[in-house]
C-alpha cells in the first residue's frame, strides 16, 4: 500500500513538473511573441499576395534587377537571392532559378494552359477555375509578378512537382533560407490558408528577420501577417 502511494505521489509530482514546464515553454513563447509585435519587421517586402489578396491592390512598385543567370527579380532581393544560390552550390547542390519576375501577361499564358487542359479532362468550367488557381495563381494573383519570389529546382531534376523536395537542393533549401530572408511559400498541408497546393521550389522574400520567426513559429505568410500584420490585409480564404 505504502509503495502504491509513494508511486501516486511521484507520478502526481511529474505531473505537475510537466505542467509547470508547458506553461513556461508557453509563456515564453508568448512573451517572444509580444515583443515581435512590438519590434515587428516594418517593411513592405511582406505585402501579401494571393487569390484574394490582388498585386494592383498590394501598390507594391517593382524595381527589377538581373540575376547572373538571367532571371529578373525585384532590387530587394536580388543580393540575398545570389548569396543563397552560392551558398548552396558551395553546400554542393545544383539549384537552378527557373522562374523569377514574371509579368501578367505571361501569368495569363499559363493560367489559361492549366486551365484549358482541365477542361479536356471534361471538367465543367467551374471547376476547371477552381482546380487551375490552386497550382497557377490566377493572373494579378501571383506573387511572381512582384518579382519577390523564385522557383528554385535542382539541375538534376527540373520537374514542378512533389518529388522536387526529395532533391539535394530542396532538402538545403528547407533547412537554410529563412537565413537570407526566404520562405517556403506554399508548405505542406498549408492549402486552406494559402489556397495553393504544396509547392517545394516556390521561395517567397520576406526579410531575414520575418523568416526567421516564420521558420520559428511553423506558420506561413498569411498566418504571420494575421498574427502581426491583420490590419494590411484578408486574411479569411474565400472557398
Amino acid at each position: 500500500m505504502r509503495a502504491y502511494e509513494k508511486n501516486r505521489n511521484s507520478m502526481i509530482r511529474l505531473g505537475i513538473l510537466c505542467g509547470v514546464l508547458c506553461l513556461a515553454v508557453v509563456g515564453l513563447l508568448v512573451f517572444r511573441v509580444l515583443i515581435w509585435s512590438e519590434n515587428r519587421q516594418q517593411t513592405r517586402l511582406l505585402v501579401l499576395v494571393n487569390d484574394w489578396n490582388g498585386v494592383d491592390s498590394a501598390n507594391f512598385k517593382v524595381k527589377l534587377q538581373k540575376l547572373q543567370c538571367g532571371a529578373e527579380v525585384d532590387t530587394h532581393c536580388a543580393s540575398d537571392l545570389e548569396q543563397m544560390l552560392t551558398d548552396c552550390r558551395l553546400a554542393g547542390c545544383d539549384p537552378v532559378v527557373v522562374c523569377g519576375y514574371r509579368d501578367r501577361e505571361e501569368q495569363k499564358k499559363l493560367y489559361e494552359k492549366e486551365y484549358s487542359l482541365y477542361i479536356e479532362q471534361g471538367k465543367t468550367c467551374d471547376e476547371a477555375t477552381v482546380l487551375s488557381s490552386r497550382k497557377v495563381a490566377r493572373p494579378g494573383r501571383s506573387e511572381h509578378e512582384l518579382g519577390l519570389s523564385v522557383d528554385i529546382v535542382d539541375g538534376s531534376y527540373r520537374e514542378l512537382d512533389q518529388k522536387q523536395e526529395e532533391t539535394h537542393t530542396a532538402k538545403w533549401l528547407r533547412e537554410n533560407a529563412e537565413r537570407y530572408g526566404f520562405v517556403l511559400r506554399y508548405p505542406e498541408n498549408s492549402e486552406s490558408v494559402t489556397g495553393m497546393v504544396y509547392q517545394p521550389w516556390h521561395y517567397r522574400y520576406v526579410g531575414k528577420m520575418a523568416a526567421e520567426q516564420m521558420k520559428e513559429l511553423g506558420i506561413c505568410l498569411e498566418e504571420y501577417v494575421q498574427m502581426f500584420f491583420s490590419e494590411k490585409a484578408v486574411i479569411v480564404h474565400k472557398k
